[in-house]
């Protein structure tokens, strides 16, 4: 056999016995660019949570301060009227936020807030609750206290408003 027809031979069994897959130019797979989990810019949607320039708020450097800041919030005035709407759409996020600590009479006994040791969450029909102003609880719920979670970054403000219009609603006057 002549050397050109055993080289030819040669390269018909090779392509033959070759796998369809493993062709050179069949790594479109392999190497094309790949986006992993939030690595790329998603447009911002309705009601999303800014990364940068969102809500600040001073940090307290003591328990004195932080007081201060507290009691200075009482000025701030609720924006939200307690209408019908305004509190069906805080016992909506006061379900999804604050029942599992505060319960869902507001008592403090949230499947969460019973395996507090030392100090259970807040009964918010108490009067230290319910003769807070408007502004003040609105302190609480964007900077937390205690064991309590910041919620600014999961409620927009005008939600935390419904909070309060329903937590005064629901739990006050009894």
């Amino acid at each position: 056999m002549k050397r050109g027809s055993l080289v030819f031979y040669f390269l018909l069994v090779t392509v033959a016995a070759t796998p369809v897959g493993a062709f050179p130019w069949d790594q479109d797979m392999v190497d094309q660019p790949s986006e992993k989990a939030q690595e790329s810019i998603a447009p911002p949607g309705p009601g999303s949570v800014p990364v940068n320039g969102g809500e600040t708020l001073p940090i307290p450097k003591n328990d004195e301060e932080a007081a201060d800041m507290k009691a200075a919030a009482a000025s701030l005035q609720n924006p939200v009227p307690a209408n019908r709407e305004s509190i069906d759409r805080g016992k909506y996020f006061y379900g999804i936020n604050c029942l599992v600590c505060h319960g869902e009479d507001g008592r403090g006994d949230g499947p969460v807030g019973l395996k507090f040791i030392e100090k259970a969450p807040v009964d918010l029909h108490d009067t230290y609750t319910q003769e807070q102003a408007d502004g003040q609880l609105f302190f609480t719920l964007t900077r937390g206290r205690a064991k309590m979670p910041f919620y600014r970054d999961a409620l927009s403000p005008s939600e935390r408003w419904d909070v309060i219009n329903y937590v005064k609603s629901e739990f006050g006057e009894e």
